[in-house]
């Protein structure tokens, strides 16, 4: 017996809306504006929203259940509950019991979520969790959930879901220096979201616990396990990167379009005794690359580029050199039409 887990960085999972003249349930109408620049969201009916990008859409979610359906999957840059339950309903055959997200402070609105057939025994989240200067930890969260693998939940998992600080500065209309600080301060501020969620698992599996507990820790995390700025979880807090089982081309879940990069910035870590299961009984974690999309197609329907690089850092001097050029979906017909920049990365746990 067993259950599959999965996370997928579903890449601007937003809705579009149809306002509302006044709020949903107004009778009255006492709320009623008359600026067509002003409104209220739509009464839950799906005839009052859509996806931003409907084929994106479609083909994202062909890539989280090109298998099967996973029992528990486990998202991030989702908008909002609504964005979710749309997802799950519209484009999944509302096949998951269970949906929660927590909406963040992110300002592009972009949160992490969760969708399950397995029983949500609890859920936290630490969006309100700040520093000793009394600053907020996370911009969008690390939601900790407890799911049961059984119906009698004697057998449980916890999941730590981050979508910790992103690289990317805007750089227009501003100085080297002051790019250079952006850069810095994000740099530090994902260092501190890592020591942060490496603590508060500690807190919540302490002593013989952490040895012993069923934990996953797992997300975004905006960057390569070699960097310095996420090390305390991906290389002192005792956790097993799952992805380290596959061979190191196969490793990277993410392509930097612009720069024709990859790396492994999406993972899996694994507490103690998961990690010792998983690698006695040989499971390897899957990554679904075939959403993944390209810049261009020739006249004899090669895609481009034909290569690619995996990249440690981002100042790796030497990366590794790999084919881009492998079997897409049949959806997946030119630049514009692909799923996610990230790739669904699949784990199946023993119970």
């Amino acid at each position: 017996m067993s259950a599959t887990i999965c996370f997928f960085n579903a890449n601007n999972l937003f809705l579009r809306y149809k306002w509302g003249k006044k709020y949903p349930g107004d009778i009255s109408g006492k709320s009623y504006v008359s600026s067509p620049k002003w409104g209220y969201l739509p009464a839950y009916n799906s005839g009052s929203f859509k996806p931003f990008r409907p084929v994106q859409t479609a083909i994202s979610a062909a890539t989280v259940i090109s298998e099967d359906y996973p029992d528990i999957l486990c998202m991030c840059e989702v908008e909002s509950i609504l964005a979710l339950r749309s997802f799950n309903e519209s484009y999944l055959n509302n096949h998951y019991e269970y949906a929660y997200l927590v909406d963040s402070r992110d300002y592009r609105q972009i949160d992490v979520c969760i969708l399950s057939n397995k029983e949500i025994l609890g859920i936290r989240s630490h969006v309100d969790d700040r520093d000793k200067n009394g600053n907020f930890i996370f911009s969008r969260d690390c939601l900790e959930v407890n799911v049961a693998l059984n119906k009698s939940g004697s057998k449980r998992i916890t999941l730590f879901i981050n979508h910790l600080k992103l690289k990317f500065v805007d750089k227009r209309n501003k100085s080297a220096d002051e790019i250079e600080k952006e850069i810095k301060a994000a740099n530090l501020r994902r260092l501190s979201q890592s020591n942060y969620v490496r603590e508060l698992v500690k807190s919540r599996f302490p002593d013989t616990e952490f040895s012993n507990g069923n934990f996953v820790v797992l997300g975004d995390f905006n960057d390569q396990p070699d960097s310095q700025w996420v090390e305390p979880l991906t290389k002192d807090a005792n956790l097993f990167n799952v992805l380290d089982l596959l061979p190191e081309e196969e490793r990277w879940t993410y392509w930097w379009k612009s720069r024709n990069r990859v790396s492994q910035i999406d993972y899996f870590l694994l507490s103690p005794s998961l990690s010792e299961k998983v690698v006695q009984e040989n499971i390897k974690p899957r990554v679904e690359r075939r959403g993944i999309g390209f810049k261009r197609i020739l006249e004899n329907d090669e895609i481009r580029p034909k290569t690619t690089r995996v990249f440690k850092t981002d100042e790796d001097p030497h990366p590794l050199g790999i084919n881009f050029g492998f079997q897409r979906f049949s959806t997946v017909l030119n630049p514009k039409q692909h799923a996610s920049d990230h790739c669904p990365i699949f784990l199946e746990l023993p119970i």
